[in-house]
């Protein structure tokens, strides 16, 4: 698949829906924007965009990145402004990680307690 820039399908967009350029542009970037920071901040396990597909956080993987994110912390020596701002923003990146990976794990223990909790009720359709 060939990334294309936005600008190509703005203009068109725009004239098919009679709306000006600049409305469209707005439009496109300020959802764009929304994408990638939900991407970067890791906000959910599983992130949908219409006609592209879906972002999926693997727990296996997020195990790999914290260890990778722990040993470079271990690494860096803050005696510099340079060295201070780069573990600065790896801790920010590893609570992020961790926090998802908390999610990620509050989601089994509710899909497992609501099987539990099926099972014990019988069928479903019968307490009804």
């Amino acid at each position: 698949m060939l990334p294309k820039n936005s600008k190509t399908f703005i203009a068109p967009t725009a004239e098919e829906l009679g709306l000006k350029e600049q409305f469209v542009e707005d439009v496109v970037s300020f959802y764009y924007k929304t994408l990638r920071k939900n991407l970067v901040e890791l906000t959910s396990r599983n992130i949908q965009v219409e006609r592209v597909g879906s972002f999926k956080a693997k727990a296996n993987e997020l195990h790999k990145l914290i260890a990778k994110y722990e040993n470079h912390l271990k690494v860096i020596n803050p005696e510099t402004f340079n060295q201070m701002t780069i573990k600065k923003d790896i801790e920010t990146k590893l609570e992020r990680v961790k926090r998802l990976q908390n999610l990620i794990k509050d989601e089994k223990k509710r899909k497992i307690e609501h099987i539990k909790n099926k099972r014990e009720n019988g069928n479903f359709r019968k307490n009804l």
